[in-house]
């Protein structure tokens, strides 16, 4: 698969940047695009456009490992800077994501069939990871009410009750996941595809217009009362759990003990062990920043101007249904990013 208009080395370190940059905007939300999204999928369609720029970098790298990995830090640097409110594991997530493709488009080309290998990897260990969080968070009580329930149905409905076992709902939970890694792969096969047919298209090579937008989303910084608020119900519910709950209840004791140990992980999470993980994460890529100081000034700059470009392209298909309209968007995004003129 070619894109002859794209095939020179100095076109082709432009373009990486362009994809560069847009992969760091889409960890920050798309430039607020995905307000207008309100999908349930909206972190999937993230987690598929970040796949479809990854792959595209490396499709227009020389040395796969080199660019992707300086590519990742920039956007680990930025969404750091941009979006300090994301969880650690989508960092985690991100480099995993920039790991599988290295791995995958070092040893295969890009095409049809490793696209989905990447597709599916990546969501089914996002899948994965999600189910130990829920795990870390809820315990095995959850599991185990389920387990429960599936015997109470397998008294009474006999086979059919194992559907509802914990086994049988991780597997299809994992198995979906699967499936669409299959579907993200094929999108990134047809938007290169869509990019090798419309990359001579004048309309894609527009000027940048400076605009008053500021680079990322401001948050209101919640007071700090909120937090004292937080804690207090929290410890009045312990107090409740201790005093007010009836030895014999046992069904009720067990679901407040599900409630209390779920808040007592967050809360210990989010206020203790996340602020101190980030400060060394902080420190750790401040140790790499100065080898790719040039790249983030250049994303710090491009990004406003990426930010209306997927807006653009974003009113531009808002009458496309289902996958075209992904397609369409993701491959407008694209190609308007590269082509875009901005003064120097």
């Amino acid at each position: 698969m070619q894109l002859p208009i794209f095939d020179n080395v100095q076109r082709n370190a432009k373009i990486i940047s362009r994809l560069t940059a847009l992969w760091a905007l889409s960890e920050a939300g798309l430039g607020g695009v995905l307000h207008a999204i309100q999908s349930p999928f909206t972190g999937l369609f993230v987690g598929g456009f970040a796949i479809v720029l990854i792959s595209l970098i490396a499709y227009f790298a020389e040395d796969k490992k080199e660019t992707i990995f300086r590519s990742l830090l920039v956007v680990l640097i930025i969404k750091l800077a941009v979006s300090p409110h994301s969880p650690l594991t989508s960092y985690l997530a991100v480099s995993f994501q920039a790991l599988m493709a290295t791995l995958i488009y070092s040893n295969l080309s890009l095409g049809k069939w490793s696209a989905m290998l990447l597709g599916v990897v990546t969501l089914v260990e996002s899948a994965i990871q999600k189910l130990l969080v829920l795990t870390l968070i809820l315990g095995n009580s959850l599991w185990q009410a389920i387990d429960s329930f599936s015997d109470y149905v397998t008294d009474r409905m006999g086979f059919l009750g194992n559907v509802f076992s914990s086994t049988a709902l991780i597997s299809i939970y994992l198995w979906l996941y699967a499936l669409l890694g299959i579907v993200v792969g094929y999108i990134i096969y047809d938007i290169v595809r869509y990019l090798e047919v419309n990359q001579g298209n004048v309309k894609y090579q527009i000027e940048a217009i400076e605009f008053d937008d500021q680079v990322g989303i401001a948050k209101k910084r919640r007071g700090r009362w909120r937090i004292w608020v937080i804690f207090g119900i929290f410890f009045a519910l312990i107090a409740a759990y201790y005093f007010f709950v009836n030895e014999g209840d046992e069904v009720w004791k067990n679901w407040l003990y599900i409630f209390l140990r779920s808040a007592g992980i967050l809360l210990l999470w989010y206020y203790v062990l996340a602020p101190i993980f980030k400060k060394y994460f902080k420190r750790f890529l401040e140790t790499k920043k100065h080898r790719v100081q040039e790249e983030v000034d250049e994303t710090l700059t491009l990004l406003p101007y990426l930010r209306k470009v997927t807006k653009l392209a974003w009113q531009e298909n808002k009458d496309e249904r289902g996958l075209n309209k992904l397609r369409n968007f993701m491959g407008d995004t694209i190609l308007y990013s590269i082509h875009l003129k901005i003064e120097e």
